[in-house]
């Protein structure tokens, strides 16, 4: 299956959310109680299904990911910066946007299918893996960029919800069953108690993709365009669809790796912008606007610059 067919299954799955929350199938509080659903109990199933299928040996050869997708969040930050030293901006609140925009893209839920299309569960747990490094940034950097004045404290206990803790217990989960010196006595009870464990994480995870979609075209159906002609928003979404894309994959070409590892950070760093940015600008107030029509701008252009840079690059 071609990159532009996987493109479209993904955008296929969007438009369904889109046409539910325009017919009224869904409401805005069905949408934000899908997303607490799936981000509380399906998401962190998917996270425990995946991640357990590995071993000690893999995760610690595969260490470079989270390394990694700190590199894209870097990368991206730097280029916000170097921006807006030029544009110089009054507007802190245009500021934080901006900077977020161009240093926090969609590290998960939209690159999801198109791995675990291209590359299996074996990608959706490097994924999953790799996603540490921007989850550190959200809940820190992320947060601060938004918020001036929130409190660290604030961000690490939102940033401790459950994925974050399925993701710890299931490589605890793996240490402690692969590498402990003591073993459980051999039981079929025990061996059909730990399938039923693997067998229902595995169903109830597989809904992650179709969910995370529905309910991004669900959001994506509520922005506003009103600012599209902000031309601050065409230069971040050229910073987040292709300046910061192609610096961090000629960076990557030169670091020795797994090919399916570098696959996988390829896919994440060609992404648009995050649609979590709206959430957080909502919260605290934000540039609302200008977020919502990055979103849009960066998400109808990812249709074209996705295919090309995939292309390219894998």
């Amino acid at each position: 299956m071609s990159y532009t067919l996987q493109i479209l299954f993904i955008l296929v799955l969007m438009a369904l959310g889109w046409m539910a929350r325009r017919r009224g199938i869904i409401s805005e509080v069905g949408t934000s109680e899908m997303a607490r659903a799936l981000m509380s109990i399906i998401y962190p199933a998917l996270i425990f299904s995946s991640i357990t299928q590995m071993n000690p040996a893999q995760l610690a050869r595969n260490w470079i990911m989270p390394a990694m997708a700190l590199g894209i969040v870097g990368i991206g930050l730097t280029l916000g910066l170097l921006t807006l030293r030029w544009l110089k901006p009054a507007d802190p609140k245009r500021i934080g946007a901006f900077l977020f925009q161009s240093t926090i893209n969609n590290y998960l839920f939209l690159p999801l299918p198109l791995v675990m299309l291209l590359w299996g569960t074996e990608g959706v747990a490097l994924l999953v893996f790799a996603s540490i490094g921007f989850e550190l940034t959200v809940w820190t950097v992320g947060v601060f960029l938004f918020n001036r004045s929130s409190n660290f404290s604030d961000g690490l206990r939102v940033m401790f919800g459950p994925p974050l803790i399925a993701l710890l217990f299931s490589i605890s989960w793996i240490c402690v069953r692969d590498l402990s010196p003591i073993r459980l006595p051999e039981s079929l009870l025990l061996d059909r108690i730990f399938e039923l464990i693997y067998f229902g994480t595995d169903t109830v995870g597989k809904a992650t993709v179709a969910l995370s979609m529905i309910i991004a075209g669900s959001r994506m159906s509520a922005l506003k365009a009103r600012s599209v002609k902000d031309p601050h928003v065409w230069i971040v979404s050229t910073l987040r669809l292709l300046v910061a894309p192609i610096l961090f994959i000629l960076i990557l070409k030169q670091i020795h790796m797994e090919e399916t590892a570098r696959g996988i950070l390829t896919v994440i760093a060609v992404m648009p912008a995050a649609v979590a940015s709206l959430i957080f600008s909502d919260r605290f107030s934000g540039d609302t606007d200008f977020v919502a029509a990055t979103l849009l701008v960066t998400h109808l252009g990812a249709i074209v610059t996705i295919p090309l840079l995939l292309a390219w690059a894998l």
